[in-house]
């Protein structure tokens, strides 16, 4: 990836976040496993700028998509970024029904329940 400024990849994160979420549920798991080794590459420039926070609050924001919604509360928890937003986001999901698939709901739950263990501790 090229060096850009953070809120240049709001789009991209987006855009891998649903192609992540389309291929898990398709069963393309190598193409699922590609987006969500880009997403943690963004996720890593992230660690470093100043307007991280932003940056998530401006996917969460800009998406309806579970699964984006889901990888941007997971990394705003590793963040310690507005916490209770991102639980918020999850909980929700968790909860199912609707047009959530499954899968999702039970990643959401999954996240949430490390997250009170304290299995996913902020690095920041």
């Amino acid at each position: 990836m090229k060096k850009k400024e953070l809120m240049d990849y709001v789009g991209k994160y987006i855009e891998l976040g649903i192609l992540q979420g389309k291929s898990t549920l398709s069963g393309d798991y190598k193409t699922g496993n590609r987006a969500a080794n880009k997403m943690d590459k963004i996720f890593q420039i992230s660690i470093s700028c100043e307007n991280r926070a932003l940056f998530y609050e401006k996917i969460l924001e800009t998406t309806q998509d579970i699964n984006t919604i889901i990888w941007a509360s997971l990394h705003m928890l590793k963040l310690n970024i507005n916490p209770e937003k991102a639980r918020a986001g999850l909980l929700k999901i968790a909860k199912g029904g609707g047009d959530i698939p499954p899968i999702f709901a039970t990643s959401a739950r999954l996240t949430l329940e490390e997250w009170d263990k304290g299995n996913i501790q902020p690095i920041i």
